[in-house]
């Protein structure tokens, strides 16, 4: 893999951690007044939908490779967006 793709990856990775707090929050509004069952459902729902679009994304850019650092970019991203909210 060159640089530019691990970059692209890097920045891609980054971006999706951001999406994923405005997502989660977007889930939280959803769920707010449901039961157990429909929460837990949707919450089921709302990971396998998020990893696979990780996956589908990775998959086009780079052949689905998946390195530690992309993960620790994305959870950075989440993680700036969780600080700057507070």
């Amino acid at each position: 893999m060159n640089s530019y793709i691990q970059l692209m990856c890097l920045i891609v990775s980054f971006i999706y951690g951001i999406f994923i707090y405005i997502a989660s929050k977007f889930n939280i509004k959803v769920i707010k007044n449901k039961n157990i069952i429909i929460k837990s459902i949707i919450n089921i729902l709302f990971i396998f939908n998020i990893s696979l679009g990780y996956v589908v994304i990775l998959y086009y850019l780079n052949s689905g490779i998946l390195h530690i650092y992309f993960i620790l970019l994305m959870i950075l991203g989440y993680g700036i967006m969780c600080v700057k909210k507070m």
